[in-house]
């Protein structure tokens, strides 16, 4: 099937290319797409995932979900909605018989990845990385102290240095600091076992998990309609490159994106009341009632084609909701796909979860029921104030590396020898290899394009320090960051 001259062909978004090409030699462009799932699922960051909380932390119920088995229910969910779309394309003339099949596989792919850069403790863990932040200018080595008290003095009329805004610009990083940015972080530079491209991905693949095409930014008016950064300034220049190379514009989603995301919203909202009710915090028969009083509250008696079972019918959650309820979610999905058209190909499209259709109000109400039931329970609740305080107690403690001058970080890091009693010696081996083997890569990059420019080398050196740091913290589970913790406070000593 000729699909080159349909405006809308899809072919052009199946990319198999590289940042560095494969040393494997793979005879169909399906084959690129598994190796990448291969590189994914046996990597450490995805099994970490098995001990980070969907909602419910340290759950010793193994029923109950942990992010690892949410990740492969979205990607369950993703590869049925993509199937049906990719058909839907090939239908219309605009997707190849040969790539029905990558197209599904990219799809499964972003939807294993879509929570990989999660901290532990989940959202709670993020916002302490994000309180955090707002003083991080605190925590400046002494050389770089002018620059901070420029940023913190200097009206925002006057003109900074070029060095000031540098800084300015390269902590926004922290300040809007995000599961998602971080993720794309972890498959691009925090695998560097071969060399310094990680996972090595397809731009296909990477492109397909971006959620929120936009770096962190300085100007609340510029967010513009993503609520979110998707990567971090250390990856600019590598989303940069793809866009250019697949000839997107830069600040456009990828349209398989919204396929990734569809899954994720339709997986959560489903998991999180059934874990619920594995839980015991709330039943079957009061998930209706309360099910009925949302909708009740939003929609009036408007009860549209919704199907709900009588409560002395019941067969269980999955077999009553979960699953009629994401199969009709998948088929208006694929639906919206196909009729937005321009807009998901163009990536300027909003969302395929839309209340204008039936499951998309009841997606709405879901989530509602969720907040106010599931979200606000006392064994959420506390759980994710411990993790909260677990994570701002340990950046507390390794703010003491960001303060130190490069020249004395640089000889720690470097030096073998664990002898002597400096505490900051102490922080920086426990600190992972591989993170610091990024780092490493990072720094001989940005002494290329610094040059003699000293004080700006110092700069990005400290917020690459800064990354270190919370590269650390967010690839621990939320067991070993609990251990860290009482090891740093002294409660426990870690074995």
């Amino acid at each position: 099937m000729n699909t080159k001259k349909n405006k809308l062909a899809y072919d052009k978004f199946i990319n198999t290319t590289r940042k560095r090409k494969s040393t494997y030699e793979r005879e169909r462009v399906i084959e690129e797409f598994y190796s990448d799932k291969s590189r994914i699922i046996y990597s450490s960051s995805f099994r970490r995932l098995q001990q980070k909380a969907q909602v419910f932390s340290l759950e010793p119920n193994a029923s109950v979900r942990t992010r690892l088995t949410h990740s492969l229910e979205v990607s369950d969910l993703g590869r049925t909605l993509a199937n049906k779309i990719a058909y839907k394309l090939n239908k219309n003339g605009q997707l190849s018989d040969e790539n029905i099949l990558p197209l599904v596989a990219i799809v499964e792919n972003a939807c294993l990845l879509h929570d990989i850069g999660n901290p532990p403790f989940g959202h709670f863990g993020e916002a302490a990385i994000k309180e955090w932040a707002k003083n991080i200018l605190e925590y400046i080595p002494k050389n770089l102290e002018h620059i901070s008290k420029n940023l913190e003095h200097i009206p925002k009329n006057l003109k900074k240095n070029k060095n000031d805004e540098l800084l300015e610009e390269l902590i926004t990083d922290f300040k809007e600091f995000d599961g998602n940015p971080q993720g794309l972080r972890i498959i691009t530079k925090l695998h560097p076992d071969f060399d310094q491209h990680s996972l090595n991905l397809t731009y296909s693949t990477l492109l397909s998990m971006i959620k929120y095409p936009r770096t962190p930014i300085t100007n609340e008016t510029d967010k513009g309609k993503f609520k979110k950064a998707g990567y971090f300034h250390t990856e600019k220049n590598i989303v940069e490159e793809i866009h250019e190379k697949l000839e997107i514009p830069l600040g456009s989603r990828y349209p398989f994106v919204y396929i990734m995301e569809a899954a994720d919203d339709i997986a959560y909202c489903m998991s999180d009341i059934a874990d619920g009710i594995e839980k015991g915090i709330i039943t079957e028969t009061e998930f209706i009632e309360e099910f009925k009083k949302e909708w009740k509250n939003v929609y009036g008696r408007r009860n549209s084609k919704i199907k709900i079972p009588k409560t002395q019918n019941l067969k269980g959650f999955t077999y009553n909701f979960s699953i009629p309820w994401s199969r009709e979610a998948i088929e208006e999905a694929a639906n919206r796909f196909i009729k937005l058209g321009d807009a998901i190909h163009s990536g300027t499209a909003e969302s395929l979860i839309s209340k204008e259709n039936t499951m998309g109000k009841v997606l709405e109400i879901m989530k509602k029921v969720s907040r106010r039931i599931l979200y606000k329970s006392f064994e959420a609740e506390s759980i994710e104030i411990s993790g909260y305080a677990v994570i701002t107690g340990i950046l507390d403690v390794y703010t003491k590396i960001l303060k130190m001058n490069y020249s004395n970080f640089d000889k720690i890091l470097n030096d073998n020898d664990i002898d002597g009693d400096d505490f900051e010696k102490r922080l920086i081996h426990f600190i992972g290899k591989r993170y610091i083997k990024a780092y490493n890569y990072s720094l001989k990059e940005i002494n290329e394009i610094t040059e003699n420019n000293n004080e700006e080398f110092l700069i990005r050196e400290w917020w690459l320090r800064a990354h270190l740091i919370i590269d650390h913290i967010s690839g621990m589970t939320d067991e070993y960051a609990l251990q860290t913790y009482q090891m740093l406070k002294g409660i426990s000593i870690m074995r």
